[in-house]
């Protein structure tokens, strides 16, 4: 099947959907352990339900576009991702670990000075999804185009993570590497798919009905290894045929894809702005618990992109880690 040779617009939007989700479970969260929001009952079934697949939908993204960024030049494609996964990862683990440091006693997980020492080995917070995807990234560079050696090292890497428990970086690694595989593999069935909005309806629906059944008799969290992995893949399968629907009937989704096109500053900021507004609304005085969850999310998606406003006027999205700008 020969591919688009312009950008797929439904893999923004999917990438969109998905930091809204992560910008939400992470302002969700941290109202919790704040004691801004109850720590039972629905916001933890939605963290359920959120954690469940969000991340994986990152990475099989992230897997869609690898094989053809190789296939111009491994070593550029390996220098690109030390600037826009490596990079990032370092200047911000050293950003958000200090602002931490500087505002300890208003912040849920405290670090210290060691902390930041060890971000070469062991990530702090949320920035271990950069580790781990330029892990994948570089391994899978490494290996391509020999996919059968990236079939057999992923069905490795399932019963590794299957049979043993660690919370080692590199054992996480294991487990997401099989949803970077699944992208490279499933980009020729996707690109068909986005052309037919009946079987994305289908599909939809029924990774939809697969997933609701799962996670209903499972409850917080899902434990057994296969779950984990089918609903990861279920929700994920879900938001990308959804997106694509969406996409045919509705006739603009621009802020969506301007989102997900923005998604790693939004990324990279989101903590310091949302955790800012929570400590803000702290100081005021007891809020709605759902007014407060609404700002804090609004603040961790909107505040981002005026500070890489600010970063495109000054010239300075490549060294910040943004890449290079992204056009209105």
């Amino acid at each position: 099947m020969t591919l688009p040779s312009t950008r797929m617009k439904w893999i923004d939007v999917a990438r969109g959907v998905g930091i809204i989700l992560v910008v939400y479970a992470h302002a969700a969260r941290g109202l919790v352990l704040a004691r801004m929001l109850p720590q039972t009952g629905w916001p933890i079934d939605v963290d359920t339900v959120i954690y469940s697949f969000h991340m994986p939908l990152f990475f099989i993204l992230a897997g869609l576009n690898i094989e053809r960024g190789v296939a111009r030049g491994r070593m550029e494609f390996i220098l690109n991702k030390l600037q826009t996964v490596a990079w990032p990862y370092f200047l911000w683990s050293l950003v958000h670990g200090s602002l931490k440091i500087a505002s300890t006693g208003y912040t849920n997980n405290p670090i210290t000075p060691s902390d930041i020492l060890a971000i070469p080995l062991v990530p702090i917070e949320q920035f271990w999804f950069l580790y781990v995807l330029f892990l994948c990234q570089l391994v899978i560079a490494l290996i391509l185009p020999r996919r059968w050696i990236l079939v057999v090292l992923t069905l490795l890497a399932v019963v590794v993570w299957c049979s043993f428990s660690s919370d080692s970086i590199f054992f996480r690694a294991l487990h997401f590497l099989p949803y970077v595989v699944l992208g490279i593999f499933a980009l020729s069935l996707l690109v068909w798919l986005a052309e037919r909005p009946v079987v994305q309806i289908a599909v939809a629906a029924g990774a939809w009905a697969g997933f609701a059944a799962l996670i209903l008799p499972v409850g917080p969290p899902a434990q057994d290894a296969l779950t984990i992995y089918a609903l990861a893949v279920l929700g994920s399968v879900a938001t990308i045929a959804t997106v694509m629907w969406l996409g045919a009937v509705i006739p603009s989704m621009t802020w969506l894809e301007v989102l997900g096109r923005l998604s790693m500053p939004i990324f990279l900021m989101h903590t310091i702005f949302s955790a800012a507004t929570r400590a803000a609304l702290k100081m005021v005085g007891p809020a709605d618990p759902m007014l407060a969850l609404v700002l804090v999310t609004i603040a961790g998606l909107l505040l981002p992109l005026f500070a890489y406003r600010i970063a495109v006027a000054l010239n300075v999205t490549r060294l910040l880690g943004f890449g290079p700008p992204v056009a209105r």
